[in-house]
């Protein structure tokens, strides 16, 4: 008990404690190299978002052919679900994924502990699909605002341009 305002007293070091506790937590958001955490998990500390505007929905379709996808730029918010469908018209098989991205030319002062590199997430990759096959997943984006390569999975793919020159602009 305080004498000066006869309140109950907290002891200091059960105050630093919780403080290293909580920083502790905050830190562990920031540690993972091939995903940073989602919905700005890390509180901005590592990720500030750059438009102050996250989440959302989207649904996309993509159709790949032999020479190349029916996009090259795809946008969406950081931390949104995207409903992906991928349709190969192509002759040959093809596949649909998003590569990493270094984090150190939009974040130039990274603070120590945190990743340099963001990913998406393993389930936004599509395996070589059939001619005429199509196949629709779900997942999350990064919340590291960055621009992603994006190219075919299927690894005779990787000598045609089209198929390899992609970009997933996260913002």
């Amino acid at each position: 008990m305080n004498p000066r305002t006869g309140h109950a007293s907290i002891p200091a070091t059960v105050i630093l404690q919780v403080i290293l506790a909580l920083a502790g937590g905050a830190l562990s958001q920031c540690s993972n190299s091939s995903s940073p955490g989602r919905a700005g998990t890390d509180g901005g500390r590592c990720f500030p978002d750059n438009d102050g505007l996250t989440g959302g929905s989207y649904t996309i379709d993509l159709v790949v052919d032999d020479t190349g996808f029916s996009k090259t730029v795809i946008s969406t918010q950081n931390d949104a679900t995207v409903t992906f469908t991928l349709k190969n018209n192509g002759t040959m098989p093809h596949g649909f994924e998003v590569d990493c991205a270094s984090v150190i030319p939009a974040y130039p002062n990274l603070p120590a502990g945190c990743p340099s590199m963001s990913c998406f997430p393993a389930d936004s990759t599509i395996a070589p699909l059939a001619p005429g096959e199509s196949r629709t997943i779900t997942f999350f984006t990064p919340t590291t605002d960055l621009i992603y390569p994006f190219k075919s999975s299927e690894p005779s793919d990787s000598a045609v341009p089209g198929l390899n020159r992609g970009q997933w602009i996260v913002m």
